[in-house]
């Protein structure tokens, strides 16, 4: 559509030495990083809580057209299997807002061993709408992040 942006990154933003020449030596990886691509996924997310200090590190080190796309924790889908987490996507929640603008997609990544159950999945994705558009006043960023290999 009209209103869709891409963003071309990959999953994390670390540069292999053999690639280094190809980024702008700056300050941190980060920043280097984003000398090249729009966007990133933080999936660290996925395994640790971050605090909200290192989301605005992080956002403040890039171009106002950079995206983040985060990982929503396994906590929630790996070992919660999407049950009673509106307290954990609550605390995930606030800590992104560190994010501000450059917040992109929210990454879902389901456990191979979760059997597909319709209103289990779409009461998920409705809980996390809602408290995305909600207490947390959180901007859908519309955003496709295309992974590069390599």
């Amino acid at each position: 559509t009209a209103d869709m942006t891409l963003y071309v990154g990959t999953a994390g933003w670390g540069i292999p030495k053999q690639a280094t020449l190809t980024f702008l030596a700056l300050p941190s990886q980060v920043e280097s990083y984003a000398s090249v691509f729009d966007g990133a996924e933080i999936n660290s997310s996925f395994y640790r809580l971050h605090r909200v200090s290192t989301y605005r590190r992080w956002a403040a080190a890039v171009p106002d057209r950079f995206r983040f796309a985060i990982k929503v924790p396994k906590s929630v889908t790996h070992q919660q299997k999407l049950l009673q987490v509106k307290p954990l996507i609550g605390a995930f929640l606030a800590e992104v807002a560190g994010l501000e603008g450059k917040r992109g997609s929210l990454l879902v990544q389901f456990p191979p061993s979760l059997a597909y159950e319709k209103n289990r999945v779409e009461g998920f994705f409705r809980l996390m709408r809602d408290l995305a558009a909600g207490a947390h006043r959180l901007r859908a960023a519309p955003c496709v992040l295309v992974y590069a290999q390599g």
